[in-house]
């Protein structure tokens, strides 16, 4: 029986491993600006349980639309690099969003969506002029 699962359990360690890898060299160059509020070893912990979460959750899915074999450890490596490496750069990518329209009303935000889907450009918006009474 246990032969059955001992190359499933091989393969998703190696997607997990070089999901670790992936995701710390994109660690490396870009990081959100609130992750320097935490220590480095905390950092190494959220940015490891990101990549390798995201290569083993999204590894047989990938693998199977790919049509690609994870028995192969070349092919399963690659993947695993891959799949951490994008999970990190679109967290970090989110988070540096979000931080920038932190104090923007969810309408301002959508418009700022809208007008990069639509490759329009918008006037800047008075952040100074806070509304108080709620208008």
């Amino acid at each position: 029986m246990s032969d059955i699962y001992l190359p499933t359990l091989i393969s998703e360690a190696l997607l997990a491993f070089s999901g670790l890898f992936g995701g710390v060299s994109i660690s490396f160059f870009w990081q959100p600006q609130r992750l320097h509020q935490h220590s480095r070893f905390m950092a190494g912990i959220i940015f490891g349980g990101i990549s390798m979460g995201a290569a083993v959750a999204l590894g047989g899915l990938s693998a199977r639309w790919l049509k690609i074999d994870l028995n192969q450890a070349d092919i399963t490596l690659g993947l695993g690099y891959i799949l951490g490496a994008m999970s990190n750069g679109l967290i970090v990518w989110l988070a540096n969003f979000f931080r920038r329209h932190e104090q923007r009303d969810i309408f301002d935000v959508a418009s700022v969506i809208k007008s990069k889907v639509r490759h329009e450009s918008l006037t800047q918006p008075d952040l100074t002029h806070n509304k108080s009474d709620g208008e």
